[in-house]
């Protein structure tokens, strides 16, 4: 990335494109994509209705479809776009979406 957290406890410099400069990086994004699409087949098997496994919870025009159709489940993230533009109820129905 381009910028460095305030809160860092220790010395360093940002390194755009990281992964294709040092292979602890991109090592480490290989890793969390794995991580991810594993998670996500599980969350499939908890949340059928969302497709997870297929797009990995990417916000294609598909999953936007479900996710507007079912609400949010509790997996989503809300502070993310585009589901931080909306507003849901407690059960996780869009009540508004900017």
């Amino acid at each position: 990335g381009n910028r460095v957290p305030k809160e860092m406890p220790c010395e360093c410099e940002p390194m755009v494109k990281g992964d294709s400069r040092e292979y602890a990086i991109a090592a480490a994004s290989i890793l969390a994509k794995v991580t991810r699409d594993r998670l996500m087949h599980e969350y499939d098997a908890m949340y059928p209705q969302y497709e997870l496994a297929r797009h990995k919870g990417y916000p294609t025009a598909a999953h936007m479809a479900l996710v507007r159709s079912h609400g949010a489940s509790p997996i989503h993230r809300r502070t993310f776009a585009p589901l931080k533009h909306m507003t849901f109820d407690d059960e996780g129905r869009i009540v508004e979406d900017s």
